[in-house]
């Protein structure tokens, strides 16, 4: 082997050796959610939120001192739990994951990051054989969206509905409002948490997530207010029934959504407002969560990356007028008004 050669034979190792260490931070997090869910199931997690010991833990689940030891280094460094000498605790944060707070839950967030490794595994095959998301898994999905109605996200909405004063005063007014891709009813049951006056028709396609969402309405006390409808928001009827409208338009297809704003418009009366968010923004700067993220919703064929000018032009192409982006705690909204004509 000559000279060139042999240099183009160490950088090619030397190459193969980088990226080879490329491939063992991406395991990183799939390492830690491997240790957190076996933590999770073992019990591990609920101990940690109160404090315990190293020795203490190894007692309770009659696992090695070491090996505890290990498994919490692990958790301190990645940020799941917090120490004082050999005192350890979840941090706030995963406490709050743990305990679901606002219906924010850990279980939920695993399970999706399953949900994504699954789809991703089929992103490589040709569309013949690709495969949508079961029921089961829009479900997962719509349970990592959601939230609950509770104190924690009745004050976040109104937050929120103060950035819509007008849309606010129709909710105060009782409405009434659609909702549409009501998902596990984060925003539609926490609104009809807010306003005691509010009536509401909810409309969730997926039948598994529609089933979870009426057994939350009873759970939150606003079932007997609320309409719940497993149906296609394409065939939604109703025409001039509703003051307000919400659209989870993250959620829907490329081709439905033109149909799903004609029905909402017919669906809305005169001078009737729809609100809808800018879920997945447009990245300033590349990023593999991004590019995931884009993957995994493009496989579904949803919009992905529509930023809220690109929403407002949409609505005014349906007919809607009007159009105001609105910054909020909940990232930008745009805000559209049904013509009176």
């Amino acid at each position: 082997m000559n000279g060139a050669e042999s240099d183009r034979a160490l950088a090619r190792l030397q190459a193969a050796l980088t990226a080879r260490s490329v491939v063992m931070g991406w395991s990183e997090g799939l390492e830690v959610i491997e240790l957190v869910r076996a933590a999770k199931h073992a019990g591990w997690l609920e101990r940690l939120r109160d404090t315990i010991t190293a020795g203490g833990l190894s007692r309770a689940s009659g696992v090695a001192l070491e090996q505890v030891t290990n498994v919490l280094a692990v958790f301190e460094t990645a940020g799941v739990v917090r120490s004082e000498e050999d005192v350890f605790c979840l941090t706030d944060g995963f406490d709050a994951l743990l305990a679901g707070a606002g219906g924010v839950e850990l279980t939920a967030a695993l399970d999706l990051v399953e949900t994504a490794r699954a789809q991703h595994a089929r992103a490589v095959l040709r569309d013949e054989r690709r495969q949508g998301l079961t029921g089961e898994q829009a479900l997962t999905v719509a349970r990592y969206w959601g939230t609950r109605a509770t104190s924690g996200s009745w004050e976040l909405f109104d937050l929120l509905y103060r950035h819509l004063p007008e849309y606010r005063e129709r909710l105060e007014a009782g409405g009434p409002l659609l909702d549409v891709g009501s998902g596990v009813g984060g925003a539609l049951l926490t609104t009809l948490g807010l306003f005691d006056r509010l009536r509401a028709v909810g409309v969730e396609v997926v039948a598994e997530v529609a089933d979870e969402l009426r057994e939350r309405a009873d759970e939150a006390g606003v079932a007997d207010r609320v309409e719940i409808r497993t149906s296609d928001a394409r065939a939604l009827t109703d025409e001039s029934a509703f003051a307000v409208c919400h659209w989870a338009q993250a959620f829907f297809t490329d081709d439905a959504r033109a149909d799903t704003l004609a029905a909402i418009l017919r669906a809305l009366r005169p001078d009737g407002l729809l609100v809808l968010r800018e879920l997945f923004p447009p990245q300033q700067e590349a990023t593999v969560r991004g590019a995931l993220d884009r993957l995994f919703y493009r496989q579904q064929r949803v919009a992905y990356g529509l930023s809220a000018e690109d929403l407002a032009a949409e609505g005014e192409k349906a007919g809607f007028t009007g159009a105001q982006v609105v910054d909020s705690p909940l990232g930008r909204l745009v805000l559209l008004r049904k013509p009176l004509d």
